[in-house]
């Protein structure tokens, strides 16, 4: 199966998981980094990301991967839908 992604906006990715079945991901990455005082750079060595992954990611450039989200989670010590929001 085949997944196709297309931006909606700034901050939402719709990707399409079967043929005809959409959900969009959006992410809170950005804000809740600037809370914390966290530089990009600093986020993204410690999750083992590149700086340009993170902020593709942070901007909704593209989609971040199970990996991904469960390594943004943990360092933030935070539940994964509290970070990322899936929608259908």
């Amino acid at each position: 199966m085949d997944t196709l992604f297309c931006i909606i906006d700034k901050k939402k990715i719709s990707i399409e998981l079967k043929e005809g079945i959409f959900m969009a991901v959006t992410n809170n990455i950005r804000e809740i980094r600037e809370q914390r005082g966290i530089y990009q750079d600093d986020l993204a060595a410690a999750i083992g990301y590149s700086t340009k992954t993170v902020g593709r990611i942070e901007r909704g450039d593209s989609t971040p991967s199970a990996e991904f989200m469960l390594r943004i989670s943990k360092y933030f010590n935070m539940l994964v839908e509290d970070v990322f929001h899936v929608e259908d």
